[in-house]
């Protein structure tokens, strides 16, 4: 068998296409965006992802592998042969795999290399990458088996390529995941049923019955396969219905990760700014996250403003609490989404939880302005930067009242910060205070 192996190795035609897999590996990997970089469990799905567009080239190339013994007129040397057949058909799936895997293994070993500096202690989570294993065993399972059965030369590689990478997007359950915020993992039951049903259909690919060959067998009579065969083939095919049919039953493949699995990486700007804390795997945004939470520490030292800044901010997940989670988040490397948060928890700090009357626009409107301003003022940046490639519906005059505001002197934007809360507060019950933690 490992000599068969060998020969459908040098013979596969994703031997000569494996650089072009790299650049298609590498492409994915560095072309949606480079935000993972540095971060473990994103790095982990950069890598993983990447198996959606390397799948459809396996199972078009398995396709094409499994039925070329027929195009060749090999089905009475295969009827004939010693050996049975169920060892061919393995060894070709086998180099198919072989490569694939390397392609995919050039890319996680990428990811790794890339995101080392960074992202301090850890590494990429196996449960990612042994999710996209199950898909390239999948794609290529499923490719083999079709090729084996309607053995066209490039009807049945295209029709398993797309119909594969449709399917895949379409289930109702996935065999991906698209994103790998450190607030989140992969439980281990989900992803060992998608292995399990990825190991059931190889086997299946390579013990399934040909299809009747009339004119092979007026050759060459069928061999009828032996009862061990018959019951690996029959056993297989129920093993992936049954695995299939569990996924979903599994129950979610990502789940909340709990704040107990580790130990927040928390510091602060000086001793006099908050405390800022967020999850060891992100701890390369550390730094701009506490130069944020100073900024927003030195709007306390004008009495006028009224504004209360909390002693410490926490990234989403860190401090779930029944009645929701107020901690910040970081969108794919974007720490605007952090800026909106913390803005959030001084304004409600401050201010309270406040609903003024539908009819009280220029309420409205102060809140807006407010929640800006003390977004701009976290980031510490001229508002045009701070906004760029930020695109929010309703909110273009809030954008240039707070602006103006944050371009005006201090004292001048104490008395705006003023205002603008008279207009909020001119009724005491638009306002409630907010006990959450």
């Amino acid at each position: 068998m490992l000599s068969a192996y060998r020969i459908e190795l040098r013979r596969s035609p994703l031997l000569i296409a494996v650089p072009g897999l790299i650049a298609v590996d590498l492409l994915v990997l560095f072309g949606r965006f480079r935000s993972w970089i540095g971060v473990w469990p994103e790095a982990s799905v950069a890598a993983q992802l990447v198996t959606l567009f390397l799948g459809p080239v396996l199972a078009g190339v398995s396709a094409w592998q499994a039925g070329r013994s027929s195009r060749a007129g090999m089905p009475e040397f295969l009827l004939g042969a010693a050996r049975p057949g169920w060892w061919i058909e393995a060894a070709r799936l086998s180099a198919t795999l072989t490569l694939g895997f390397f392609a995919y293994a050039i890319g996680c070993l990428t990811a790794a290399a890339v995101s080392l500096s960074d992202a301090g202690p850890g590494f990429l989570w196996p449960s990612y990458l042994v999710l996209g294993a199950s898909t390239l065993i999948i794609f290529a399972s499923v490719g083999h088996l079709a090729g084996r059965w309607w053995p066209s030369p490039a009807f049945t590689p295209i029709v398993c390529a797309l119909g594969c990478f449709i399917s895949m997007l379409s289930l109702p359950f996935k065999f991906n995941v698209l994103a790998g915020s450190p607030d989140t993992y992969l439980r281990p039951l989900p992803v060992a049923v998608r292995l399990l049903c990825a190991l059931a259909l190889a086997v299946l690919a390579v013990t399934a019955p040909p299809l009747s060959r009339k004119k092979a067998e007026r050759r060459i009579p069928r061999r009828e396969m032996s009862r061990p065969a018959r019951a690996v083939a029959i056993g297989s095919a129920v093993l992936s219905l049954a695995a299939f049919a569990a996924v979903p039953v599994a129950g979610e493949l990502k789940v909340e990760r709990p704040a107990s699995a580790v130990t927040p990486l928390c510091d602060r700007a000086d001793e006099d700014a908050p405390r800022v804390c967020v999850w060891p795997e992100h701890r390369k945004y550390l730094p701009e996250l506490t130069r944020m939470a100073q900024n927003l520490g030195q709007i306390t030292q004008a009495a006028d403003t009224r504004i209360k800044v909390p002693n410490a901010f926490y990234e989403f997940g860190l401090q779930r609490t029944d009645l929701g989670d107020r901690g910040f988040d970081i969108a794919e490397g974007h720490v605007r989404t952090a800026a909106i948060a913390m803005a959030d928890q001084v304004f409600t700090g401050s201010f309270g939880r406040c609903s003024p009357p539908q009819g009280e626009r220029r309420a409205w409107r102060a809140m807006d302005n407010v929640h800006l301003w003390l977004e701009y003022q976290a980031m510490g940046q001229d508002p045009a930067v701070a906004d760029k490639g930020l695109h929010v519906e309703g909110v273009g005059n809030a954008q240039r009242e707070a602006t103006k505001a944050s371009r005006l002197s201090a004292a001048e934007q104490q008395a705006w910060v003023t205002k603008e809360r008279n207009h909020l507060l001119s009724e005491s019950s638009w306002c409630k205070s907010d006990d959450r933690p």
